[in-house]
């Protein structure tokens, strides 16, 4: 086996990459927009949303998270960078990290789904870092 990446493979492997980061950056633009119907559109209806957020655990379904973004409203000063997308066949996980999103830092991690051509954030467990 010589693992000869042809151009073709890395067309693919391009493609799947900005496929996988559509929903998460529908996620940023909800969150920048304080749309939790936005939110929704990027997660399956199953998603859970867990993590530590000032110090407690917190564990939101889908819809509880998305009814504390619409409550939040917008964050407007948002700074976001994917740090990585891995994926195998129709698994995927990806790391984003956000700054000032209404104060606060933090670190995601998710795991999304393709389900027919579409990728969809299926969880998320993230930190929130000390407020800014």
């Amino acid at each position: 086996m010589t693992g000869t990446i042809t151009r073709d493979d890395e067309a693919a492997s391009f493609a799947a990459y900005q496929a996988i980061a559509a929903p998460l950056q529908r996620y940023i633009d909800a969150a920048r927009s304080g749309d939790g119907a936005g939110m929704r559109e990027a997660c399956l209806d199953t998603a859970r949303i867990r993590g530590s957020y000032d110090g407690k655990p917190v564990d939101w379904s889908l819809a509880e998270f998305c009814a504390l973004i619409d409550q939040g409203g917008p964050a407007v000063g948002l700074a976001t960078r994917i740090v990585t997308i891995e994926h195998a066949g129709t698994a995927a996980m990806a790391r984003l990290e956000a700054e000032n999103w209404r104060g606060t830092r933090y670190t995601d991690f998710f795991v999304l789904l393709k389900i027919g051509a579409d990728w969809r954030i299926a969880s998320k467990v993230f930190f929130a870092h000390s407020r800014a």
